[in-house]
C-alpha cells in the first residue's frame, strides 16, 4: 500500500479513533462498577451467595432498611470484615439497603443508645422499629428483617391444667428454653386455660397442647374444637400412655395412635435407649422439614397411623422411625425388649404428621418430651419445633435455612509434584520467554 499523506492522516484517525472508543468503554465500565453491584460465585457449593429462601424473602421486604455493626476495633478485625461481607450480600439483593460500621470504643454513645451488650451485634431498622442480631448468620439475619416488617407479634399459647410441663422454673421437664425460642423468633408467648375462658382469644396464632397427663374436659373440647373449625393451628405433642381427649376429632380427619411404645435398637449407637428413636430422615415435600439436616431424639414415643382415605383432608407424613425397630406392646417394666411378631408392629413407623382442611392446620407428634428443656437442645430438636410453629403460623419464610455443605477443595501434592511446579515456574517458563524474545529480536535486526 503506498504511503501518502492522505494514507497516514487516515491511519492517524483511526488510532485516534480505536483510542477513544477503548478510553470511553473504560469509562462506561469504570461509572457501572461504582453504580451496579454485581457478582459472581464460582465455588463449587455456592458458598459465597444467599440461599433461595433469603432472596425471595428479601425481596418481599420494604427498601428502606439498613443495617448498623456494632464491633470494637480492639478484639481484632477479621470478624468485622466477615460480617459486613455478609451484609453486603443482602445489599446486592437490595441496592437500597444502608450498612454502616461503628467502634463501640470510638462512638460509646451510639452504643449506649442502641442498648449494644455484645460485640458484633448488628441492629437492623425500618422506619421506627429495630431488631437485633447477635448470631451474624445468614439464617439469624434473615429472620430478623423478616420479624422487623412485619406488622404485629403473633399469639402462640400453651394450655394449661391438665399436668402440662411448666413454662418457667428451669425444670429438666420443662419449657423454659422451649419459650425462649420463640420470644427469640419474635412470638408472644403465653398459656390458656380452656376452662376459664370462654373462648380461645381471637389474636391467638397456635394453641399448643404439649406433655398432658389428663385429657381435656368437655366443655374444653367443645371451645378447642370451636376455635379449630374456625381457623385452627395447634400443635399436639402427645406422649404413650396419655389421653388427650381429642382422639374423636384425630380419628375423624384419618389419624389414630397405634398402642404401644417405639423401640428403635439404633439408637443405642448414639447413647441413647431403645425407647428413644432417631429419626435422621425426614419427608423433603413438606415446608417443615424439607430443610432439615440434623437428626431429631424422641424419648419413649407412640406411632401415628394415617388414614389417606378421608376426603377434604391434607395428610402429610412429616417423619419416621424405627426401620430397624417396632412398636412394643408388652411390658417394659423388666428393661429386656425383644420383637414379638404376634402381638408387636414392625417398623419403620410414623411419629409426625401434618394436616390441612381448609384453612385448618395441625401438627400432631407422638411424642412431647423432645422440646423439653433435658432435650430440645440435642441435635435437631430445636429447629425441628421451630418449624411446625412457623409453619402453624404461616411464617412459612421462617422455616430454617439449611447450612450449604463444605467440601475439602484443597490440593495435595507430593515432594515431586512441588519441584516440578517450582522449577517450571522459577526457571523453564520465565527462561522459555527470555528465549523466544531474543529470538524475535534477531530476525527482526536481520530482515
Amino acid at each position: 500500500m503506498e504511503m501518502n499523506r492522505s494514507t497516514r492522516f487516515n491511519l492517524k484517525l483511526q488510532n485516534h479513533t480505536t483510542t477513544l472508543l477503548l478510553l470511553l468503554l473504560l469509562l462506561i465500565g469504570a461509572y457501572a462498577s461504582q453504580r451496579y453491584q454485581v457478582q459472581w460465585d464460582w465455588t463449587a457449593e455456592k458458598r459465597r451467595s444467599l440461599s433461595e429462601q433469603t432472596i425471595k424473602a428479601m425481596q418481599q421486604l420494604p427498601p428502606d432498611i439498613s443495617a448498623t455493626l456494632f464491633f470494637r476495633k480492639s478484639d481484632g478485625e477479621d470478624q468485622r470484615l466477615l460480617a459486613m461481607e455478609l451484609l453486603q450480600q443482602y445489599q446486592l439483593i437490595n441496592p437500597k439497603m444502608e450498612i454502616r460500621s461503628v467502634d463501640v470504643a470510638l462512638d460509646p454513645a451510639a452504643a449506649r443508645q442502641a442498648e449494644i451488650t455484645t460485640n458484633g451485634t448488628v441492629v437492623l431498622r425500618s422506619g421506627e422499629r429495630s431488631e437485633k442480631v447477635t448470631e451474624l448468620s445468614e439464617e439469624a439475619l434473615t429472620n430478623a428483617l423478616i420479624r422487623l416488617t412485619r406488622d404485629s407479634k403473633k399469639q402462640i399459647r400453651f394450655v394449661t391444667g391438665h399436668g402440662e410441663p411448666a413454662l418457667a422454673g428451669k425444670n429438666p421437664q420443662g419449657l423454659d428454653v422451649a419459650v425462649a425460642l420463640l420470644k427469640g423468633e419474635g412470638y408472644q408467648v403465653d398459656t390458656l386455660n380452656l376452662a376459664a375462658v370462654e373462648q380461645i382469644p381471637a389474636d391467638t396464632a397456635v394453641v399448643v397442647l404439649a406433655g398432658q397427663r389428663k385429657p381435656l374436659l368437655p366443655i374444653e373440647r367443645e371451645r378447642l374444637n370451636a376455635w379449630l373449625v374456625d381457623k385452627g393451628r395447634l400443635l399436639l405433642l402427645s406422649d404413650p400412655g396419655t389421653t388427650s381427649g381429642l382422639e374423636e376429632i384425630l380419628q375423624s380427619r384419618g389419624l389414630r395412635w397405634q398402642p404401644g411404645i417405639v423401640i428403635d435398637p439404633v439408637a443405642r449407637l448414639f447413647g441413647g435407649g431403645p425407647t428413644t428413636p432417631l429419626v435422621s430422615q425426614y419427608d423433603t415435600g413438606h415446608a417443615i422439614t424439607k430443610n432439615l439436616a440434623s437428626a431429631s431424639f424422641f424419648p419413649e414415643a407412640q406411632a401415628l397411623l394415617l388414614d389417606s382415605s378421608v376426603t377434604g383432608v391434607q395428610t402429610t407424613r412429616l417423619f419416621s422411625a424405627a426401620e430397624k425397630g417396632w412398636v412394643e406392646t408388652g411390658d417394659l417394666s423388666s428393661g429386656q425388649v425383644e420383637f414379638n411378631p404376634d402381638s408387636d408392629v414392625k417398623g419403620p413407623v410414623v411419629l409426625g404428621a401434618a394436616l390441612e382442611q381448609g384453612k385448618q392446620r395441625w401438627v400432631v407428634v407422638g411424642d412431647a418430651d423432645f422440646v423439653v428443656n433435658s432435650y430440645i437442645n440435642f441435635s435437631g430438636n430445636g429447629d425441628l419445633f421451630l418449624n411446625m410453629v412457623r409453619w402453624l403460623s404461616e411464617d412459612e419464610n421462617f422455616i430454617a435455612i439449611k447450612p450449604k455443605k463444605i467440601s475439602d477443595a484443597g490440593l495435595m501434592l507430593q515432594g515431586s509434584s512441588l519441584l516440578l511446579i517450582f522449577w517450571m515456574l522459577v526457571l523453564v517458563i520465565p527462561l522459555a520467554m527470555v528465549a523466544t524474545g531474543v529470538l524475535i529480536w534477531r530476525r527482526r535486526r536481520q530482515q
